[in-house]
């Protein structure tokens, strides 16, 4: 068993669903702290000063969610991980847009605790700005970026696609995450085939990693590309990914039930609700985003989202 050695702050009123968490992730390596609820979820958060926070939040109480708001004041970087029995989309569009890193449904599984803290150690990385360019001088941006299937890469890719982005978006780490969900998509269910059947099964056999692995060294996969298109221009931002998959039916992703966009499959969520359009064409391997400044969204409105 690996030694992650990350501190986290379990939150949670439950005492049988406290003690899985701290007894779970501490077998994980991790050093798990407990506060028995969120009256005192700040304090403990202040005085332990945790790399990841485990909240419990519910529709039917204000506490959880102003405890969301508190850290999130004190710590802009908080890593927060919320958990609740609800599954409205609505709702946990409200954690992330709080603050919250992750939103996962009750009752907890172990492995989708591990899965998130792993996300967010990766998103970290990939947010990790290399340098802050001067973007005042740029009117029209124009570029194509093409690589493999190798998603260590892609904090370089994602750099090079929103290198002058913040003319237009001034939330560029959300931009990279949002566009990175797509790129990760268009890499894992795309070029390398991998199912969302497989997905599960792998994940719950804790052998995703091994998967990929196996995947990238495929003949059938190895030299499958990813191509991004990038366009920029005054209000607007446009990126088409494109990848070498044989498609896949994106209708039935997007239209899913609420539950199987928890967890790791919130990250196609929150692109769909960060983009002003986010549109799949063809077969499904080529999907269109499109972000335009807040000023040039009111005529477009909240129905250019689809999938076409």
């Amino acid at each position: 068993m690996r030694k992650n050695r990350q501190s986290i702050l379990a939150i949670e009123e439950d005492f049988q669903t406290r003690e899985f968490i701290n007894q779970g992730l501490s077998t994980h390596g991790y050093t798990v702290h407990s506060a028995m609820g969120a009256s005192d979820g700040l304090k403990s958060f202040l005085t332990i000063k945790p790399e990841f926070v485990i909240l419990s939040v519910s529709p039917l109480s204000k506490t959880g969610m102003s405890t969301l708001r508190d850290i999130c004041e004190a710590d802009p970087h908080a890593q927060v991980i919320t958990i609740s029995s609800c599954t409205d989309d609505t709702y946990a569009m409200e954690c992330i847009r709080h603050g919250a890193m992750d939103y996962l449904k009750k009752p907890i599984q172990l492995k989708d605790l591990t899965r998130s803290i792993e996300r967010i150690n990766n998103r970290k990385r990939m947010l990790k700005i290399i340098s802050e360019p001067d973007v005042e001088c740029v009117q029209v941006e124009d570029k194509i970026l093409v690589f493999g299937n190798d998603i260590r890469n892609l904090p370089y890719i994602l750099n090079q696609a929103v290198c002058n982005a913040r003319k237009v978006c001034k939330d560029t780490d959300m931009l990279k995450t949002a566009l990175g969900e797509i790129l990760i998509n268009a890499i894992e269910h795309g070029n390398l085939g991998i199912t969302r059947e497989e997905k599960a099964l792998a994940v719950a056999g804790d052998r995703y990693e091994d998967l990929l692995k196996d995947r990238v060294c495929d003949p059938r996969y190895a030299l499958r590309k990813v191509t991004l298109k990038v366009h920029m221009a005054r209000n607007e931002l446009k990126y088409m990914v494109t990848d070498q998959g044989d498609g896949f039916d994106c209708r039935a992703i997007l239209e899913g039930e609420p539950q199987t966009r928890m967890g790791s499959g919130l990250g196609l969520f929150i692109a769909r609700n960060f983009f002003t359009a986010v549109t799949y064409q063809g077969k499904g391997n080529r999907v269109v985003l499109v972000y335009r400044e807040p000023a040039a969204t009111k005529v477009a409105g909240s129905d250019a989202r689809n999938a076409g």
